[in-house]
């Protein structure tokens, strides 16, 4: 089994993803039974044993369109274990158009900000992180 990377490790990936041209991933860890029970009263999949992993496209992606949320990718891991809110979200994708599913993980902030992860659901038992930005 995979050590999780700490928060550190973290924002040495992102840090390294927004000099890199490459799409190298970092993974996360697993959705824990307990986590996974927790969303399951809100959002009606079972993700017990999902990874949880990150690329570099997607944090450019964030570096490029929101980068004052950059940082709080770093935070991930936490918002994704103590969320205040979830809910799942169908969209398509915005190149492809084939419809894709999301997890959205909100968590508040004690200076009053709402930030929203939203993963997406991949075939392969994984979210993959989409993008973070703040609630309007």
């Amino acid at each position: 089994m995979k050590q999780a990377p700490t928060k550190d490790d973290i924002c040495d990936f992102v840090t390294n993803a927004c000099r890199s041209k490459t799409n190298h991933t970092l993974y996360l860890g697993i959705i824990s039974l307990e986590i996974a029970l927790k969303i399951k009263k809100h959002v009606p999949l079972t993700l017990t044993n999902y990874e949880i992993i990150i690329d570099e496209e997607h944090i450019r992606h964030v570096k490029n369109r929101h980068q004052e949320d950059l940082g709080y990718i770093c935070l991930i891991t936490e918002i994704i274990n103590d969320f205040d809110r979830i809910f799942k979200s169908i969209e398509p994708n915005r190149r492809t158009k084939k419809t894709e599913i999301f997890i959205v993980f909100e968590k508040k902030y004690d200076n009053g900000v709402i930030k929203l992860v939203k993963l997406r659901n991949m075939k392969d038992k994984a979210l993959s992180l989409k993008t973070i930005f703040i609630k309007d």
